[in-house]
């Protein structure tokens, strides 16, 4: 995390105020940066996103299973346009940087079902009745051999995404207020953050061919070995969860602000100033969490820091039990976990553990 600090703060350094102009300030720091131009969208902000997956790519690379991370891809992108509540994605474009297998044997093609599995979950248009549909926009596929490496010889690739939505000016969230209530939306796993502890901790590495790789694996486990039903390769690999359109729902229903947890877990909620986040009551984490706590002998506030603990969206609300209705419509598992008070900047988990910055 350090090391990420150094560099953000370079680049925010090298860009000139001439290129964010038109930025609306507010939503620097968010989740997602809005933009408005009064002339093209008069009554819309221009809502953006772009990440990618991350060392969880390694995970399908090992498994020899490619059809899913592009749900991750999307997912990291669109969960980060949920937060605003009624969004509507627009437009997704990929770029994918690959060895030669992967070119060769056509993997990018199964790939790319995940990308459309996932932006088969991010059509808010019906919920929202308007024609704002998600667009697969121009893609990049790159050949770079020299410039990066996979598991094996050939098969090293990355994948990253930026997603534009719209959202009217109207309907932005409303600012957050002392005593509303933080509704958990549960995750699928681990989504695609805390992987380089996921792995190395968790795992042998015997999938790992490049030697000076291969040693800094200090787990006892193979992905295929059994874990409450299951493997831990596929727990690790479980797909992100959607939260576009239960988030869009919501919002259209009651007053509602979304947290994605991503990567720094419950300091996600630091990005919002001027109050004190108590976390009480928490979802129970899956099964790989504690297993990775055990294996890493990590303390519950590294845990809750790292990964985000089966809880991969949080709404804060005024109306608990309209969120939680709508939640269980959508077939998410859902419940209050905390409150809202007045105060500085930080997350108090459990009355006692204080997570304060980002």
């Amino acid at each position: 995390q350090e090391r990420e600090s150094v560099a953000v703060d370079a680049i925010k350094k090298a860009i000139p105020s001439s290129l964010k102009k038109n930025v609306v300030r507010a939503s620097i720091g968010m989740f997602a940066e809005l933009y408005e131009n009064k002339e093209v969208f008069p009554e819309h902000y221009c809502a953006t996103a772009v990440d990618g997956v991350g060392t969880k790519l390694l995970v399908a690379e090992a498994m020899g299973k490619y059809d899913t991370i592009g749900i991750d891809c999307v997912a990291m992108n669109a969960n980060d346009l949920a937060t605003l509540g009624k969004i509507s994605p627009f437009l997704f474009m990929d770029y994918l940087a690959a060895q030669c297998r992967i070119e060769e044997e056509g993997i990018t093609g199964e790939i790319m079902k995940g990308i459309v599995r996932g932006l088969e979950q991010c059509n808010a248009s019906g919920i929202l009745r308007n024609s704002i549909h998600v667009n697969l926009g121009k893609g990049e596929t790159a050949s770079v051999d020299e410039m990066l490496s996979g598991l094996r010889p050939g098969y090293g690739f990355d994948i990253a995404g930026s997603m534009i939505g719209f959202i009217r000016k109207e309907d932005l969230a409303a600012d957050i207020m002392e005593n509303d209530k933080i509704v958990a939306l549960k995750s699928s796993g681990p989504h695609s953050n805390g992987y380089t502890d996921l792995r190395l901790k968790l795992l042998k590495g015997d999938f790992e061919e490049r030697d000076c790789y291969r040693k800094l694996y200090e787990g006892r486990f193979r992905l295929d070995d059994d874990l409450e039903g299951s493997t831990i390769g596929e727990q690790l690999l479980e797909p992100t969860r959607l939260y576009v359109e239960v988030m869009a729902d919501i919002a259209s229903s009651c007053r509602a602000i979304g947290i994605n947890n991503t990567g720094y877990g419950l300091k996600n909620f630091n990005r919002l100033k001027g109050f004190q986040f108590e976390i009480d009551d928490v979802i129970e984490p899956q099964p790989i969490f504690a297993l990775v706590q055990k294996e890493a002998k990590f303390s519950l506030k590294q845990m809750y820091q790292k990964f985000n603990m089966g809880m991969g969206f949080f709404v804060i609300t005024d109306d608990a039990d309209k969120v939680l209705s709508i939640a269980e419509k959508h077939k998410h598992e859902a419940k209050v976990v905390g409150q809202v008070r007045k105060g500085s900047t930080r997350v108090i988990l459990n009355r006692e553990i204080v997570f304060e910055g980002y």
